[in-house]
């Protein structure tokens, strides 16, 4: 993570570079390289992917609350002078024997079971967490809820609230323009650029410089100021996916095998309804969606690692019409140790966008 120097503040936005590793990333072919083969002093998490040993990373620290200096020398990641990262060692070997010897190599036990976002693992039930539905979508068989609407009955409704499938289907580009604040500090401008099939970039003017983050549909990357691009983790794909797609509401029964209706229960002040998108295999896309308006209210999901799922929260408010469909003016987008609050102020659809903004610089 960057520090930018013309505000003191403590630049906490995608977590993507969490730790500036010794080889770059390029080819699909180096990507294709075990985590051993590609980067130093790799000891326990050898086998796994090149690409995966970041988000792993990044699980770790949401889970303990720390930093990457934490366990790691800074600018001499593979250096073992720190006693907290030979202590990670283990704690990652005692994790993957428990998960062997009673759960059949599932990732029943985490970092985040016992630390829950803290350095030292808790001991008593922390009651004020929100816990996501995610262990009770993996542990129970779907139930029939009678007294629940059908999954079609409350998606249909999203899509009418938000202005019909005809409308949405006109939309080919959107042109956003805002400010955005990371909790504390200042905020800073914003500007999102999202064009089919699939692409969006989001750009934040800071002092130092922009901060971008992109996805052209099949490949993304970012970059702050100051430091060199980054490729996106392929754990970070779907999500950027669902992200770029203008027709997201029409299109959740194509990416999605099962999508059921879970409870009715409350968001704040609003009455909803929680539904589960899921294909085999894979965490659940979790949709809370206002029982009245039929708005997409919360959008939960979760990037897979080695040592768990990421999960990320997106609040979405102060939905405005332009062109006949209805659009969130408030996006905050929540993850372990940092949170996004998005405002946009002008919004254009329908309008050109150069494709070569998208590719990296």
């Amino acid at each position: 993570m960057q520090r930018c120097a013309a505000t003191g503040f403590r630049f906490r936005f995608l977590m993507v570079g969490l730790i500036v590793l010794a080889a770059s990333w390029g080819s699909g072919a180096e990507n294709a390289k075990t985590a051993a083969q590609t980067f130093k002093n790799v000891q326990v998490l050898k086998e796994i992917s090149a690409d995966e040993l970041v988000p792993a990373m990044q699980f770790i620290t949401a889970s303990l609350g720390v930093e990457c200096d934490f366990c790691h020398v800074r600018d001499a990641f593979d250096k073992d002078d720190k006693p907290p990262k030979k202590t990670a060692r283990r704690m990652m070997r005692m994790m993957e024997a428990i998960n062997s010897n009673n759960f059949g190599q599932q990732r029943a036990v985490t970092c985040f079971t016992c630390h829950r976002g803290s350095l030292t693992p808790l001991s008593i039930p922390m009651l004020d967490i929100g816990a996501s539905y995610v262990s009770e979508f993996l542990a129970k068989p779907a139930a029939s809820h009678s007294e629940l609407p059908p999954a079609d009955q409350v998606l249909q409704n999203y899509v009418d609230a938000i202005g019909g499938e005809a409308a949405i289907s006109k939309i080919s580009s959107r042109l956003e323009k805002g400010s955005v604040s990371f909790g504390a500090g200042p905020a800073f401008p914003v500007e999102i650029l999202t064009k089919n099939p699939g692409k969006r970039i989001m750009m934040i003017h800071l002092a130092a410089g922009d901060s971008s983050t992109a996805f052209d549909g099949e490949k993304g990357w970012s970059s702050d100021p100051g430091s060199p691009i980054r490729e996106m983790h392929a754990s970070d794909f779907e999500g950027a996916r669902l992200d770029a797609d203008l027709q997201f509401a029409i299109h959740l029964k194509q990416r999605f095998q099962e999508i059921r209706t879970v409870k009715a229960e409350k968001l704040g002040d609003r009455d909803v309804f929680l539904l589960f998108a899921s294909n085999p295999g894979q965490p659940p896309l979790e949709l809370y969606l206002d029982r009245e308006t039929g708005l997409l209210l919360r959008e939960l999901r979760f990037a897979s690692s080695p040592l768990g799922l990421n999960p990320t929260i997106l609040e979405l408010a102060d939905y405005k019409e332009q062109d006949g469909v209805r659009v969130p003016g408030r996006i905050s987008i929540n993850r372990p140790n940092r949170r996004l609050d998005i405002r946009i102020s002008q919004l254009e659809q329908n309008v050109p966008i150069d494709d070569a903004i998208f590719e990296h610089k």
